[in-house]
C-alpha cells in the first residue's frame, strides 16, 4: 500500500467545517448608519473613481482611528484597503466610536444596499432631506457600522 492510499484526502466540505470551527466565532452589533465624510476629496484620478463604482454592498471597509489628526481628535479614517482610505466618519457622529476604540473595542464598515435594505433606504432619503445628515457626509456610500464582539 503507498503512503496516498493510507492517508485519504479530507473532503473539502470537512475542511471548511474545520476552517470555521478553526475561526472565533462573532457576534456584529449595529451601531450606526451614515455616509462617508471627505470622501469627495480623497478621490484622485480617474482610476479611483472606477474603483469606488466597483463597490458592492456588503464589501467590507476598514476603520483605523487617527487620534493625531490636526482637524479632529476623534477621527476615524474609513478605509477600502490598508493603503486605500475613503474619508471619515463625519466629526458630528465619530465620538462615541472614538472612545470606544481607544479602549480596544473593534468596529467594521459594511456598505450597504438602499435598493434591498428598507432601514437603509428609509435613512438615505431622510439624508437626501438632510434630516440627519452631517454636513460634512457624502451619502453616495452609505455603510452601516458594526461593533465586534467575540462569542
Amino acid at each position: 500500500m503507498n503512503q496516498q492510499e493510507q492517508q485519504a484526502p479530507q473532503s473539502f466540505r470537512g475542511r471548511m467545517y474545520q476552517r470555521d470551527s478553526a475561526r472565533p466565532k462573532e457576534n456584529r452589533i449595529l451601531v450606526l448608519k451614515t455616509g462617508i465624510a471627505g470622501l469627495q476629496f480623497n478621490i484622485e484620478n480617474e482610476e479611483e473613481r472606477r474603483a469606488l463604482q466597483e463597490i458592492t454592498p456588503g464589501t467590507e471597509l476598514m476603520l483605523f482611528r487617527e487620534p493625531d489628526n490636526e482637524y479632529d481628535e476623534w477621527a476615524i479614517a474609513v478605509h477600502l484597503t490598508q493603503q486605500d482610505k475613503l474619508g471619515f466618519i463625519s466629526r458630528f457622529k465619530n465620538e462615541t466610536i472614538a472612545r470606544l476604540m481607544d479602549a480596544g473595542k473593534k468596529f467594521v464598515g459594511v456598505v450597504d444596499d438602499p435598493e434591498t435594505d428598507p432601514e437603509a433606504k428609509e435613512i438615505a432619503e431622510k439624508e437626501l432631506r438632510r434630516s440627519r445628515r452631517a454636513p460634512t457626509e457624502n451619502m453616495a456610500l452609505p455603510f452601516s457600522i458594526y461593533l465586534i464582539e467575540e462569542a
